[in-house]
């Protein structure tokens, strides 16, 4: 249980330890939201839902830099995820 931290974000388990390659994303996914937030690009969830039909186009959510960065890395989305929603807690 040491090597497992709970993540109020998503109420699950995530690494508390990630490993080089999943550190390394969460950074890059880090740095992504927040150039995202600052250039006014970043949705939170009910924002994204409501214009799911193509209107957010160029948009970001948590959901998308995570899985972006996951694809990008080979890093863990699920712990990605939870660590930006922690940074991000408004857009989660």
């Amino acid at each position: 249980m040491d090597d497992l931290a709970h993540r109020k974000f998503t109420g699950r388990f995530c690494n508390a330890h990630p490993d080089k390659v999943t550190a390394a994303a969460i950074e890059a996914a880090l740095k992504q939201a927040e150039s995202a937030l600052t250039h006014g690009r970043l949705l939170s969830p009910s924002e994204a839902m409501a214009i799911a039909l193509g209107h957010g186009r160029g948009k970001e959510t948590l959901f998308s830099i995570a899985r972006t960065v996951a694809w990008d890395t080979g890093g863990d989305q699920d712990d990605i995820l939870s660590y930006l929603g922690e940074r991000y807690p408004n857009y989660a």
